[in-house]
């Protein structure tokens, strides 16, 4: 008797314990509004281990059930009542455990020969792929089996299709969901009776520009020859309270998460992720947790994807507590406690939440609701811990819209990169200061318009402006303001303009320099300042010295290839004709790109059509007049300038190559002389 007290209290002082906790070996991890990983205050600490009663030596049983150490662990789930079950494949059995770690019974004995993955009803149903026998059991809250599917009998599932089922969950129609052990459909969709309803929620592979030339170049029976490229199966499932399914998938680099809604569309198709995901799972709050099988690292993600934290990681040998050696599962508990599966170790690794994580779990519960005001207090507090807290800084923004603050919350909305909240704050801004000046902007134009008619009157009448007049006159005949303005006469009278270019000295290497000069002034004007809305790039992470060569660089060896290719298709244009003409192709960016990106900074995303049409009217515009500039330049027709385009885009490959080719050449050369320089100083 005096040993089984001993053995209880060892067991609560030990495995889940309610205050002490261990300092953490490792660091915890999250994501700046900048995209940037960076180190933050730990979100979890390791406080157990649990493994089935072995760890503290008692062989002596439950009842008449002999006590096991887990073996080979696949799957762990964690019912409403906290209670944990474990898929012991070793030991043919769900062990279920009370929420203190306690083991309290098996189920499935003698019947289970390989179980992978399990999962419980509110019922109480036990619900079990079991992989030896390739059949799905269900099992009432007893343990006694109830029902048992194999592999279905339908057409559509497919005769030499095999039913191996990994993973198993169950909806709340009673549905059932299997991950099939090399099922590339997707997963497999069971009625309550095991009738096939069919797939759902496929991988998809990602391009492969290697295989897209194999399908042009190759013949039918060398295509059949090569390996063909399957999207991997999905690795586990989990369901939430509203019926959205979450898979995680090894081997996928861009879909290694999904949360399905009931037509197999996935919500989160930005989530960041690892190629090597084990596990899914998902708490009531709707937060996302994956374990990563292969370096042990723990995500936590909020519900729409964004990354909270990364903990944990893998143990090198050392054994060390909150380090796990080949995770294979992960559940949360209702108290926010993780528990992480351990296969090798045939373990469950328990992860406490510090103060730190609770209040970002507090913050993020009254987000989630709508609540802002109220949440704003608990964002507060999360920023005391770390300044640059994405979620806290948009979660203080959203309570500061709903006060009405637009001005702070569109400053807080700034920091954590909130496009659409940041959005929502300018207008209402942007609406107040219009309501504000209207007035004034009519008065105004009025005024303008009326003194430009009686400017034109008294022009026409007294002649008040003629030597304005001649003065404008007389400037545009000078050389050099000609040709500047010949860059509008160009992007009004392309095939004029050009024909000029060449034959009336309207163009000169000097003012095409200054062109190309401008062009890169309104390049960097364009990164800095566009509206955030509407700009890929951050402003303080722009170095302008790979902007300059970003865009130098391409235009170069546009040039020396057009150049060449056009030589030798007998085109008339010079070497100086092309560097001109390109040049000035590029008129409507250097003119529109400033405006452009001044107007950007008034609009909000529900004017981003206008945005967009000015900005792809740019490149439209410039793309056509470079179109032109080679036809009428190199006195090509039609056809011919298509085709000496194509040829000039493969002569810049051609030289690219090239020059990557004497690149490498240039720095094994400084090698080869700097070890030669290096010997010869060592012998003397």
């Amino acid at each position: 008797m005096l040993k089984k007290i001993i053995v209880v209290l060892f067991i609560s002082l030990l495995l889940v314990p309610e205050t002490a906790q261990a300092s953490a070996p490792y660091d915890t991890y999250t994501i700046n509004p900048d995209g940037e990983w960076i180190t933050t205050q730990d979100a979890y600490l390791p406080t157990g281990m649990i493994n089935g009663l072995a760890s503290i030596g008692n062989t002596e049983g439950v009842g008449k059930e002999k006590l096991q150490p887990f073996s080979q662990p696949e799957d762990i789930f964690i019912d409403q009542h906290d209670s944990i079950y474990v898929a012991d494949a070793g030991n043919a059995r769900i062990a279920v455990l009370k929420p203190d770690g306690q083991f309290s019974k098996s189920i499935g004995k003698g019947i289970l020969t390989q179980p992978t993955g399990v999962f419980v009803k509110d019922n109480g149903h036990v619900f079990v792929s079991d992989y030896g026998s390739q059949k799905l059991y269900e099992f009432d809250a007893n343990g006694k089996k109830i029902n048992e599917f194999g592999k279905p009998n339908s057409v559509l599932f497919g005769k030499d299709t095999n039913f191996v089922p990994k993973k198993v969950i169950v909806d709340k129609r009673g549905n059932l969901y299997t991950v099939l052990e090399g099922s590339v459909e997707g997963l497999a969709q069971l009625s309550p009776k095991g009738e096939f309803l069919g797939y759902f929620g496929a991988n998809q592979t990602s391009f492969d520009l290697k295989r897209k030339i194999q399908n042009v170049l190759y013949t039918k029976e060398q295509l059949k020859k090569l390996e063909s490229k399957r999207p991997p199966s999905a690795s586990n499932l989990a369901i939430d309270d509203e019926g959205l399914i979450y898979t995680s998938t090894i081997g996928s680099d861009t879909g290694g998460i999904k949360k399905l809604n009931i037509s197999g569309s996935n919500l989160i198709p930005s989530v960041m992720n690892s190629p090597s995901l084990s596990d899914v799972t998902v708490d009531p709050l709707g937060n996302i947790y994956t374990v990563d099988g292969e370096y042990g690292y723990i995500y936590e993600y909020d519900s729409e994807g964004n990354l909270i934290f990364c903990f944990s990681g893998g143990d090198s040998g050392n054994q060390r507590l909150g380090l796990t050696k080949n995770p294979s599962g992960i559940a949360v508990n209702s108290k926010g406690r993780v528990f992480v599966l351990d296969k090798q170790r045939g373990a469950i690794q328990v992860f406490q939440p510090t103060a730190y994580a609770n209040l970002v779990h507090k913050a993020m519960s009254y987000y989630s609701e709508g609540r802002y005001e109220k949440s704003e207090g608990y964002w507060k507090e999360v920023l005391k811990y770390n300044s640059m807290f994405g979620l806290a800084h948009q979660g203080m923004g959203m309570a500061a819209l709903k006060k009405g603050k637009y001005e702070e919350a569109l400053a807080r909305f700034s920091i954590s990169k909130d496009i659409e909240g940041y959005s929502t704050a300018y207008w209402e801004i942007r609406r107040k200061w219009m309501l504000e000046h209207t007035s004034s902007f009519i008065i105004a134009g009025i005024i303008m318009l009326a003194a430009y008619y009686a400017m034109k009157l008294l022009y026409r009448k007294k002649g008040m402006g003629a030597g304005v007049r001649k003065l404008w006159l007389r400037a545009r005949k000078q050389k050099h303001v000609s040709q500047f303005l010949q860059a509008f006469r160009i992007m009004r009278h392309p095939i004029e303009g050009y024909w000029e270019l060449m034959h009336k000295g309207k163009g000169s290497v000097l003012m095409a320099t200054l062109l190309y000069l401008a062009l890169l002034v309104v390049y960097f004007i364009d990164l800095l300042y566009t509206n955030f809305l509407f700009s890929s790039q951050d402003p303080q992470q722009v170095k302008l010295l790979n902007e300059f060569w970003k865009i130098s660089v391409p235009i170069t060896v546009w040039i020396i290839a057009n150049y060449l290719v056009s030589t030798i298709n007998d085109g008339k244009g010079k070497f100086k004709d092309v560097y001109i003409g390109t040049a000035y192709a590029f008129s409507p960016y250097i003119f529109l790109g400033i405006p452009v990106s001044i107007v950007s900074n008034g609009l909000t995303l529900m004017e981003s059509v206008l945005y967009d049409i000015a900005r792809y009217g740019m490149i439209v515009w410039t793309a056509l007049l470079m179109f032109l500039m080679v036809k009428e330049i190199h006195r090509f027709e039609l056809g011919q300038t298509v085709k000496n385009i194509f040829l000039t885009f493969a002569g810049m490959g051609i030289l690219g190559l090239i020059g990557f080719m004497m690149f490498g050449l240039t720095n094994q050369l400084y090698d080869f002389v700097d070890a030669i320089l290096s010997e010869v100083k060592a012998r003397v």
